[in-house]
């Protein structure tokens, strides 16, 4: 808050050339990978963050999978870390990233900050009901042996680590939540807002607590964000309400803050303030601030890389999925002028008094992570952000799958999985509204598929199917929802 945001920018190339020196000089795998992919390069030229950027990306297919595992760590240590975590395997095998103390420190770091300026940690007596899955994912084992941490810092801050089991969830909020200051909530989206949605049958009324609300893994619009505050009687969505962006690869990357979520909001509203910010986005992105003196994010070819030493497996230059791109503190200011937007003025309009004076790092999809209909590729954050219109929302859950399939004459069939709430019954009417609802959103978002739907409005009209509430085959309930199905 106190420094120039050069500051904090400065500390990021410096840990960027730190931490490849480290791996060049320790890591077996590494040193072959350089070999092979820049066999000109010598490590002890790379002196400036211009020569940092020439070297090669790593990815899980070309590095993590490659190489013997104990190559990976420095020095081939693997049985330093105190906890080893997986991914989840929905795009392949499961991969293993070992962590010791350190690197959980560093989401220590930025939870701490978060919790102390946005959710009153310091002063509110807190329960934090941890609704990320329990075992070898991440979220529920890494959430929870942080947030200990830095309850034994001092901070009135008891947790019950539940993970995904709404029943028990519930019944222990109603069972403790009356004793604190205030609840904290923590979870996937779609099962906090299926959390809020079922309170009234376990006789919970939100407004009857201070509720603040923690998710994680994957990114919403501000309709879906609105609605899980007015569900939750959340004072302030720009404040009580903070998404992480994180990977199991390298931890927590970053989380929302009140003054992103407020950029984030003008931009869902101002279309050339989106524009502006996000020119090659097909939805509203998440958008989150970081701290550059734990990782280094750059953008490449409209995708997220970072460098970072979060796992004991440390990454260099380290490709993502995930389509988006990064701002400086004041690039993001000076963007946001240049349109006539003074932010610092609308913030103390809001009565935002912290601004960190951090970089940001937006992600609006995956490029794994969609479907390609009739030439069009279409994204889950499109179609829900159709599916968070308020008349919907009291019928569906939110929740969907995309999945492109073929007739017995080879046509392509858009197929969009849609969860019904407990006791809702499909009717010809709802489909109807969802088909609008969707179409409606695809003809502003997507130009290619507007294009096509222009052309050929009968073949290119998406098929909506109706599913029972927490249905088998696509809405189990476990874990995260796979929005695409493979």
């Amino acid at each position: 808050r106190s420094k120039p945001a050069v500051h904090g920018e400065r500390k990021g190339r410096r840990l960027a050339l730190k931490i490849f020196r480290y791996v060049a000089r320790t890591v077996p795998a590494y040193r072959e990978f350089l070999q092979k992919h820049s066999p000109n390069l010598h490590a002890q030229e790379i002196d400036t963050i211009a020569k940092f950027e020439k070297l090669p990306l790593l990815t899980k297919e070309n590095y993590l999978r490659i190489y013997d595992y104990a190559d990976l760590f420095p020095n081939r240590e693997v049985t330093a870390a105190t906890t080893i975590s997986a991914t989840s395997g929905s795009t392949g095998e499961p991969f293993f990233f070992p962590r010791d103390e350190h690197h959980d420190h560093l989401y220590e770091h930025s939870a701490e900050a978060f919790l102390t300026s946005q959710f009153d940690l310091a002063t509110q007596r807190t329960l934090g009901v941890i609704g990320f899955a329990l075992g070898i994912w991440i979220g529920g084992i890494f959430t929870y042996k942080t947030f200990n941490k830095i309850a034994q810092k001092g901070y009135k801050l008891t947790l019950i680590p539940v993970g995904v089991n709404k029943d028990l969830y519930l019944k222990s909020v109603k069972k403790f939540a009356g004793y604190y200051d205030q609840l904290l909530l923590m979870g996937y989206p779609p099962f906090i807002k299926d959390v809020l949605d079922s309170a009234v049958d376990y006789g919970i009324n939100w407004r009857d607590y201070r509720v603040r609300i923690l998710t994680a893994a994957e990114g919403y619009s501000e309709g879906f964000r609105q609605y899980i505050a007015n569900k939750a009687g959340v004072r302030c969505a720009l404040t009580d309400i903070v998404n992480i962006y994180g990977t199991v690869e390298q931890g927590t990357l970053a989380h929302e803050t009140s003054f992103a979520n407020l950029v984030r909001r003008i931009a869902s509203e101002d279309r050339q303030v989106f524009k502006t910010l996000f020119p090659k986005a097909t939805n509203l992105p998440t958008l989150a601030q970081y701290y550059p003196q734990n990782v280094y994010f750059e953008e490449v070819d409209g995708r997220i890389v970072a460098t970072s030493y979060s796992s004991a497996i440390p990454l260099v230059r380290y490709q993502y999925a995930d389509l988006g791109g990064v701002f400086g503190f004041d690039d993001m200011v000076t963007k946001l002028s240049s349109i006539g937007l003074d932010i610092f003025a609308e913030a103390n309009g809001q009565g935002i008094t912290t601004v960190f004076h951090l970089p940001f790092v937006y992600v609006y999809a995956r490029a794994d992570f969609s479907v390609v209909f009739r030439g069009a590729n279409i994204y889950p954050g499109e179609i829900r952000s159709a599916l968070d219109h308020l008349e919907l929302s009291e019928l569906i859950t939110g929740k969907l799958t995309l999945e492109r399939r073929e007739d017995e004459a080879f046509n392509q069939i858009l197929d969009i999985h849609v969860e019904l709430k407990r006791d809702v019954q499909p009717t010809d009417d709802l489909k109807r509204d969802v088909l609008e609802r969707v179409v409606g959103e695809l003809l502003v978002a997507n130009s290619e598929f507007a294009s096509e739907y222009r052309a050929s409005q009968e073949t290119a009209t998406p098929n909506i199917v109706l599913w029972p509430y927490n249905h088998s085959l696509h809405f189990s309930g476990r874990g995260k929802q796979p929005w695409v199905a493979r």
